[in-house]
């Protein structure tokens, strides 16, 4: 099994593959293939699969949580295939950021997702909508019961939800994670890790009962203070995980900060790096 990343915020050095601040990640499992998260445009999703022929055989699509930076190229993907779409129930609500005291837009794009009758035809059916934890393929599975085990990793008060004409925090309860099981034990891939990567790594290793061999994708620690920084880093070391690759929303003082502690052990995720799992 491989796994590849579509598209993050850099890209390899030298390489065919666009950047741009978004997440994607395709997982290349025999005949088939599953791709977690879009990324942010449908050119950019386009182009870097491609490079991949990542249409291919692309059996399942996984969206780790409604923002647009992780489900802004689906219907690219529905113009070049037909896979199954997993998303939680709730990710389909309006969602919001405050920023300068102005209520800013960044849900699934209008634009995105029901510019045309075709599209939501061609949508619906493909449509999977989740509330726990399944298994779509041997030993890939879509996990949807991130709880709380710290104090350190609150959710960012910025984020809202449209619910019934008014504005709510948003708890993020549409946030999935896709888990591999490999002979090595768990690979974890998180979009953003708005309910804590902390938190994320817990919930899934306690679920499964079995030790984690890998960590990728985003973190959100982008505006997380050095403490909150510091304490992620001591409580991942408990799980001596092989690799953790991280990008997209970690922050660059995160990013030095990792790879500080974690050596080799740490890589940063950029569009076209691959990882063959054990």
């Amino acid at each position: 099994m491989k796994l590849i990343c579509v598209n993050d915020n850099t890209a390899k050095f030298s390489s065919e593959f666009y950047a741009e601040h978004g997440l994607s990640i395709l997982i290349e499992n025999g005949d088939s293939k599953v791709l977690f998260d879009t990324g942010r445009s449908p050119e950019v999703l386009k182009h870097n699969m491609e490079q991949l022929n990542g249409f291919k055989n692309l059996k399942h699509v996984v969206l780790s949580h409604g923002h647009e930076d992780h489900t802004g190229g689906l219907f690219q993907v529905l113009n070049n295939s037909s896979p199954n779409i997993y998303l939680h129930k709730t990710a389909i609500l309006p969602k919001y950021i405050m920023r300068n005291g102005n209520m800013e837009f960044i849900g699934i794009s209008k634009i995105s997702y029901a510019d045309t009758k075709d599209k939501e035809k061609k949508l619906q059916p493909k449509l999977k909508l989740i509330s726990k934890t399944i298994e779509i393929e041997p030993n890939i599975f879509i996990f949807a019961e991130i709880s709380f085990f710290n104090d350190f990793e609150e959710l960012d008060p910025s984020f809202f939800i449209e619910k019934n004409d008014n504005f709510l925090h948003d708890n993020f309860e549409d946030e999935l994670v896709l888990v591999i099981k490999t002979q090595e034990g768990l690979v974890i891939l998180s979009g953003c890790g708005h309910k804590g990567i902390v938190n994320t790594v817990s919930s899934v290793a306690k679920y499964f009962n079995e030790n984690v061999y890998a960590v990728i994708g985003g973190t959100h620690l982008i505006t997380a203070n050095e403490d909150r920084i510091d304490s992620t880093i001591t409580e991942l070391e408990k799980f001596d995980p092989k690799y953790l690759i991280f990008g997209h929303c970690t922050g660059f003082d995160a990013l030095c900060k990792f790879k500080n502690r974690f050596k080799n052990k740490f890589q940063i995720l950029e569009s076209g790096k691959e990882l063959i799992l054990p």
